[in-house]
């Protein structure tokens, strides 16, 4: 399994493969931070009812040759002003597509805030890829309500 500094050089490179024009990827975003807060998940945590918000990204690519599939996973509470985030990362097989933190949990990888930066940074590379040229990133979004 890859550590989260091989993975960061690797995003890395693909980053640039990507702005080259050398690589192409898909994208599935499930997400429900754009559901009514009435149908959102609640937490209770020392008194404090918290709003969760949940974002599963799909990156999918062939790259040098080698199929790549990475989830990452952002599990954000909120209350008033206030939000506390956790992201994960998973490498999990190209056949595997559960949008399930139990069912990705084998293929965790560490994400310290280092290659969390690095996930965001590809986000934002793909998102901009998608605005100016959809061919070279397809954008699949999922309802959660739907699953």
């Amino acid at each position: 399994m890859m550590n989260e500094k091989q993975l960061a050089n690797m995003l890395d490179d693909m980053m640039k493969d990507t702005k080259r024009g050398n690589l192409n990827w898909k994208m599935q975003i499930e997400a429900t931070d754009d559901l009514d807060d009435d149908l959102k998940e609640r937490f209770e945590k020392d008194g404090i009812e918290w709003v969760v918000d949940e974002c599963f990204v799909e990156y999918t690519c062939t790259w040098r040759g080698n199929d790549f599939c990475m989830i990452s996973y952002e599990h954000v509470l909120s209350f008033e002003d206030q939000t506390r985030m956790t992201c994960l990362i998973f490498l999990p097989p190209m056949g595997m597509r559960y949008f399930d933190v139990t069912e990705l949990a084998p293929y965790a990888v560490n994400a310290d805030a280092y290659l969390s930066s690095k996930v965001h940074i590809l986000w934002e590379t793909l998102m901009e890829l998608f605005r100016t040229d959809p061919t070279r990133c397809r954008l699949t979004v999922i309802d959660p309500m739907k699953n």
